[in-house]
């Protein structure tokens, strides 16, 4: 039999998730934490469009974590990182060690705020993995209908990485053959293409975004040569992390590419978004006010920040962009992110981090 699944948030990744996976056969328990959410879900059940198409009653829809925790063999956990600590202390208070605590997906540092969140709580860890982006490429197109525009083909690691096997078998249950192994979770954590370009994008394109409410395509014509260059320098930046702390070096291009939304793979960030056809009609946000930034930097550049200071790395266009996007939205985004401390790596040098995330 399928094991029962808890999924934490019902916004793009969580309904495609909870959609898909009910109409597989999956028992399936949706949490949010608005009632009004479930509201239309609750009368007609959730409707798929595109890469996975149907609709389905979900067998339980519930505000509370606890009820949508217990009895379920795996929780997937589909909020956006910064909402993390809003889940954390219900989280370690209703997941038990047998249990799976899936982050889909986790960057940056997901898995390592929720490892550190049960100890500092002593409480036992369950397995813990994160994917490298979200198992479903998806946008709501209704209070109750989601539009996947692709499965993706993700990288999956464990917490610690000793139990990555157990933590891929336990997942490919559920969607068989759709993700594949990395090693550490530091190596999904610096793989995480929506902070190289994201916050690039939201701060060259600032004014942009204010006149026009975000109304062009911003991977497309937000995109052009200069913003490509400063993309590929917070790539190079990024890149000596990776190397510093034994993650395979693999290019934004290359990572956009093995994600199946470019196939150009050798160039530089400008190549690779004009040739990622599939995502050029997305438009930009609306606002400044946006998980691009809130996200992006403080769970995205601000950990790598905290990371290459371990190292003593120099990231000077990282740490220009943290700045320009803090000032744009009057938020103290180094000091609220997910800094060392919140990792549980605080006082650890660059060879402590490795056996850590690794468990030897």
């Amino acid at each position: 039999m399928a094991p029962v699944v808890a999924v934490i948030g019902a916004g793009n990744v969580g309904c495609a998730l909870a959609a898909d996976l009910a109409l597989r056969g999956t028992e399936v328990r949706l949490c949010t934490r608005s009632a009004q959410r479930l509201a239309p879900i609750r009368e007609t059940g959730l409707t798929a469009t595109g890469a996975v198409t149907g609709s389905t009653p979900i067998a339980v829809l519930t505000t509370s974590v606890h009820e949508a925790v217990t009895g379920a063999e795996i929780v997937a956990v589909t909020v956006p990182t910064p909402a993390l600590p809003h889940y954390a202390d219900a989280l370690v208070e209703a997941v038990r060690p047998a249990q799976l605590l899936w982050l889909n997906p986790g960057h940056s540092g997901g898995a390592l705020f929720l490892a550190a969140e049960f100890a500092r709580r002593a409480r036992s860890a369950p397995a813990l993995c994160q994917l490298l982006t979200a198992s479903h490429i998806s946008r709501m197109s209704g209070p109750a209908t989601v539009s996947v525009l692709k499965l993706a083909v993700a990288a999956l690691a464990a917490f610690p990485a000793v139990r990555l096997d157990e933590c891929f078998q336990r997942v490919e249950q559920v969607l068989p053959g759709q993700f594949s192994r990395a090693g550490t979770v530091l190596e999904l954590d610096l793989m995480n293409v929506n902070a190289i370009m994201h916050p690039a994008q939201m701060v060259c394109n600032a004014s942009w975004i204010e006149a026009t409410g975000g109304g062009f395509a911003v991977y497309l014509e937000g995109s052009g040569p200069a913003l490509g260059r400063v993309v590929d320098a917070v790539d190079i930046e990024r890149l000596a992390i990776a190397e510093r702390y034994e993650v395979p070096p693999r290019s934004f291009a290359a990572l956009m590419r093995e994600a199946g939304f470019t196939p150009a793979g050798d160039g530089g960030a400008y190549q690779a978004l004009r040739a990622a056809e599939s995502i050029h009609r997305v438009q930009a946000p609306p606002g400044l006010d946006h998980r691009y930034l809130h996200e992006d930097v403080a769970w995205g550049l601000v950990p790598w920040q905290e990371l290459a200071a371990c190292a003593r790395i120099d990231v000077p266009t990282i740490t220009s962009l943290t700045q320009l996007a803090s000032t744009i939205n009057g938020v103290d985004y180094r000091r609220r992110g997910l800094t060392l401390e919140r990792m549980g790596l605080s006082g650890m040098r660059p060879e402590e981090v490795l056996a850590h995330v690794r468990g030897s």
